[in-house]
């Protein structure tokens, strides 16, 4: 029998998220799921996109006794966020980063502890769409409940709540599947265990870079001026040029480099530490969106382009969890 992975309405129509279904093809283990769970699963499935062993499969694709079937109805794990226009999907995450910018600018540190889990869940949420579209389930909640946890401890506790806010997020995604059965394969809880860490790391981090823990109070507008930057004229110099000097991971590892002494220079801060922390924003920001693509289709594609609405987060998620050791560390 093969394997048949049920997501969103599906999995509450037949009561579970994983069944043995008996079939030749994809199609006939489909038709027999129809038999088994009643008309309004046929009705729910005749929508759903369908996978066999983490590709997209055809009706008559042949099924093994140990092949996986996924059935995803096209609302599953936020996937409506992105269906308006890739000009709305595209807006997003610019919003996000305007959002970002004047929480900042504002001063509030609750209200930029909020902002940074909002739009650390934003970033959840696109990746969780993209690893279901593949197949498999992703535990979502758990990793946005260990980026609050990494927002209010690290508040609380200061830089010793950042290895703490790590140790939970990790605890939260282990419970979640210890909770649902369908959360406790390997490939749930690989994927959730790596996002919570990262996820709930950047709150934690960029939350400490405003504190007093802070080497410099200035860090988060550095940071904020140079991620922005430097992923913008990458994401520029990936859509309009092919020349090999100015490749989008060159512009965006020299636009970091560049922006952050600069900005060190007129500001009147540490330029030599900058420097350092420019170095060490260019390396993350480019090692980022290969931990995105990474995520995102289940191989590490730096010269492809990777789907997601909030893809630009990448490199800055990843920036972002070490940006507070970086700076403690060179400032």
């Amino acid at each position: 029998m093969a394997t048949v992975r049920l997501f969103a309405r599906l999995r509450e129509l037949a009561g579970d998220s994983r069944v043995e279904i008996e079939g030749r093809t994809v199609g006939e283990v489909i038709e027999a799921a129809g038999e088994k769970f009643g008309p309004e699963f046929v009705a729910a499935v005749s929508t759903a996109r369908v996978w066999r062993n983490g590709e997209e499969a055809a009706m008559d694709d042949p099924v093994a006794p140990d092949d996986e079937v996924a059935l995803l109805p096209p609302v599953s794990g936020g996937a409506t966020i992105v269906a308006a226009s890739p000009e709305v999907a595209l807006a997003i995450p610019i919003v996000a980063a305007l959002v970002l910018v004047f929480l900042n600018l504002r001063g509030d540190a609750a209200w930029w502890a909020a902002g940074l889990v909002g739009a650390v869940g934003l970033w959840v949420i696109d990746i969780a769409q993209q690893v279901e579209l593949r197949g498999r389930i992703f535990p979502a909640v758990a990793v946005v409940l260990g980026a609050v946890a990494g927002a209010v401890i690290s508040e609380s506790m200061g830089a010793a709540g950042l290895a703490v806010a790590l140790a939970l997020a990790v605890v939260l995604v282990l419970a979640w599947g210890v909770g649902l059965a369908g959360y406790r394969s390997v490939d749930a809880v690989a994927p959730g265990v790596m996002v919570a860490m990262l996820a709930s790391a950047a709150v934690g981090s960029l939350v400490l870079a405003r504190s007093g823990a802070s080497p410099d109070p200035e860090a988060v507008d550095v940071f904020l001026l140079v991620v922005i930057l430097a992923t913008l004229f990458g994401a520029v110099a990936d859509n309009v040029s092919q020349l090999p000097y100015l490749d989008p991971y060159t512009v965006t590892a020299l636009t970091a480099i560049v922006v952050s002494v600069a900005t060190a220079f007129i500001r009147d801060l540490d330029v030599a530490g900058y420097l350092l922390v420019g170095l060490g924003l260019a390396v993350t920001l480019v090692a980022g969106r290969g931990l995105g693509a990474l995520l995102r289709t289940g191989t590490v594609a730096l010269a492809d382009k990777v789907p997601g609405f909030f893809r630009p987060f990448d490199g800055a998620l990843l920036a972002a969890a070490l940006y507070f050791p970086i700076i403690r560390l060179v400032l």
